[in-house]
C-alpha cells in the first residue's frame, strides 16, 4: 500500500460503523456532544435520531451496562459523571494493558501495518492544537490500527472500552501547544521504535507517553 491510500477498516475503530442507535450515542459522547452529567430523555433523543423510544431505551441499558450511563433514581439516565477516582482506575488499566498489546505488534506487524501507522501519524502532524477533538480520534486510531491485530480480541476489547471513557471524559479538554508537540514526538518515537522492532525503546516511549498524558489530565482535572 502507497503512503496516501490509507482507507479506515472498521476492526481499527473505536465505535463500529454499525448505523445503530447505540453507536450514535456513544459516538456522541466520545465526541462530546453528550457530556459527563447530561440527562438523556429517551423521548428527546428517540426525536434526535429519528427512531422510536424503545431503541433508545435498549441503547442506554447498553451503554449502562459498559458504564457510559448512569440510572438514577428520580434522576433518569445521565451521561456518566467520569470522577477523580474512575479516571484513575481507566489510567492503571490502560497502562497494564497497552504494552501487552504493543509487544506482540512490535514482533508481528507487517510493511503495510507499519505504512498505515506513518499515514495516520502525518495526518495528526498536519492538525493544529485547536483541532483537538480530531487529534484525540486519530490518536486512537494509530493505537487501534495496532493493537485491532493482536489475537486475544478480549484484551483489544477491553481497551477499547477504557479508551473511549478516556475520549469521552477529554472530549473537551484542549491541548496545549507544549503537550501537542510532546505527543507528535511521542508518538513519532513510537513509529520509529516499531520499525526498527526495538522492543525495550518502544516500551520506554509507551510508558512515558501514558505517563504524560496521565499528568496532563490529572492537572486539568483537578
Amino acid at each position: 500500500m502507497a503512503i496516501g491510500e490509507y482507507t479506515e477498516s472498521t476492526d481499527s475503530k473505536l465505535i463500529s460503523e454499525e448505523d445503530s442507535i447505540y453507536t450514535k450515542i456513544l459516538n456522541d459522547i466520545a465526541r462530546g456532544k453528550l457530556v459527563s452529567g447530561d440527562r438523556l430523555v429517551t423521548t428527546q433523543l428517540a426525536k434526535q435520531y429519528n427512531t422510536s423510544i424503545n431503541p433508545v431505551r435498549e441503547a442506554l441499558k447498553q451503554l449502562q451496562g459498559e458504564g457510559f450511563v448512569t440510572v438514577l433514581a428520580n434522576s433518569g439516565s445521565r451521561v456518566t459523571k467520569f470522577e477523580f477516582h474512575t479516571m484513575r482506575d481507566v489510567f492503571e488499566i490502560l497502562a497494564l494493558l497497552e504494552p501487552y498489546l504493543m509487544e506482540w505488534f512490535i514482533n508481528e506487524h507487517t510493511d503495510e501495518q507499519l505504512d498505515t501507522l506513518k499515514i495516520i501519524l502525518k495526518q495528526m502532524t498536519d492538525l493544529s492544537p485547536s483541532d483537538f477533538v480530531r487529534y484525540r480520534e486519530l490518536d486512537a486510531e494509530f493505537h487501534a490500527s495496532m493493537y485491532s491485530h493482536h489475537y486475544n480480541k478480549r484484551a483489544y476489547g477491553m481497551w477499547c472500552k477504557n479508551r473511549l471513557m478516556l475520549q469521552a471524559f477529554h472530549a473537551n479538554l484542549g491541548f496545549s501547544v507544549r503537550r501537542f508537540e510532546q505527543s507528535l514526538v511521542e508518538h513519532q518515537d513510537l513509529l520509529t521504535g516499531i520499525e526498527n522492532r526495538n522492543v525495550d525503546a518502544v516500551m520506554t516511549t509507551l510508558n512515558k507517553h501514558i505517563d504524560n498524558s496521565g499528568q496532563y489530565w490529572s492537572k486539568h482535572f483537578q
